[in-house]
């Protein structure tokens, strides 16, 4: 090949390789600005206050007489028509059921006006709905602190946070609220169900009692009543309300065993066994049989009604098995004896006066 030709071929070739590599670097510049704006977005969403949470402005120490007050003012009342015309502009997408449109218009409001009250009473109730209980409970809140005397927010609030599952913060706002609407049922069910739902059963028993005097076939409230009365012992009370229950509805299996239970636990022999047995005829037997099992109902266990009952549906050695197995669970349960080395004297014909031992030897 000329040595002319090769140069030239070497020439086009390094053109293209530079084109190439031009190429590449400028594909590779778009892609990391891309990244890079990306990223900044992502910072600047994270950081971003939501609307419900910004900070509200107060008018301070208004002169109108001066002029830049007065001309402030009134960039505060236009703020405060553009609020409402983006409320208005809202409530129509909430007419044709349009829920996140409706949610943005409310915000938009509140960037106008943070302290509007009906951009934050609709935010509330779309954000329950959707089930975003943190910003619903958000709102509520900053709607309560323009308005405390808003007592249908504080009931808004209370159902929020229950649903958010704050027991602690529903207890706090419901004693909140009761101090001036004692007999309101609503909010003394919330108030009973924190209580039971952080431990507190002897003062939800008695939050329960005042739900249903207002409403005494509440099957919540007396389901709830029974097991509060079960866990601090108060069987003879929760017996009352599981025969209520059972009452309204016979068929459920559930009750009969807390009943039976109960009746064990007051010692009831017979009591326990007519109601196994009523259980048994309407559930069957193998259902009853694995009730027995239940270490709660030891009490009555060695009672000769009971026994005969137990072998009645289960036999014998089904019987003795149970018993065997309670045997074992007190076996468990009681404490062992101590096996280590025990530092006494000797006792009989060795045992020794203290001045005896402590003579020096002739």
């Amino acid at each position: 090949m000329d040595p002319r030709e090769k140069m030239a071929l070497m020439a086009i070739l390094k053109s293209v390789i530079m084109i190439l590599l031009l190429v590449i670097a400028f594909f590779m510049l778009r892609k990391g600005i891309s990244l890079y704006e990306e990223s900044i977005w992502l910072e600047h969403a994270d950081t971003e206050k939501s609307p419900v949470l910004q900070e509200v402005a107060m008018v301070e120490d208004f002169n109108i007489q001066d002029q830049d007050a007065r001309e402030q003012f009134v960039k505060r009342i236009q703020k405060w028509k553009d609020a409402d015309r983006l409320v208005r502009s809202a409530d129509a997408l909430l007419q044709r059921n349009i829920y996140d449109q409706a949610i943005e218009q409310c915000q938009n409001a509140l960037r106008q006006d943070p302290a509007h009250s009906g951009a934050l009473e609709r935010l509330g109730r779309l954000y329950y709905a959707k089930k975003d209980y943190v910003e619903a409970v958000n709102s509520y809140i900053r709607l309560l602190s323009v308005d405390p005397s808003r007592e249908d927010v504080k009931k808004s609030l209370i159902q929020a946070l229950d649903a958010f599952g704050d027991h602690e913060a529903v207890q706090s706002m419901a004693e909140w609220y009761l101090d001036e609407n004692l007999n309101d049922a609503d909010i003394q069910r919330y108030l009973a169900n924190a209580l039971y739902d952080q431990g507190n059963f002897a003062e939800a028993a008695e939050v329960y009692g005042r739900v249903l005097r207002d409403a005494p076939k509440d099957i919540q409230a007396l389901e709830r009543q029974a097991s509060t009365y079960m866990q601090i012992g108060q069987y003879a009370k929760a017996l009352v309300a599981l025969n209520k229950l059972r009452e309204n509805n016979y068929r459920n299996q559930a009750y009969y065993k807390q009943i039976a239970i109960c009746n064990a636990q007051l010692q009831l022999s017979q009591e326990t066994v007519q109601t196994l047995g009523r259980a048994a005829q309407l559930f069957g037997e193998k259902i009853v049989m694995g009730w027995m099992q239940d270490p709660l109902l030891d009490p009555v266990r060695e009672d000769r009604n009971f026994q005969a009952f137990t072998d009645r549906i289960g036999g014998e050695e089904f019987r003795q098995w149970l018993e065997k197995m309670a045997q074992n669970i007190d076996a468990a349960q009681s404490p062992k004896p101590e096996i280590g080395p025990k530092l006494e004297m000797p006792s009989g014909s060795m045992d020794l006066k203290e001045n005896e031992l402590l003579k020096p030897k002739q």
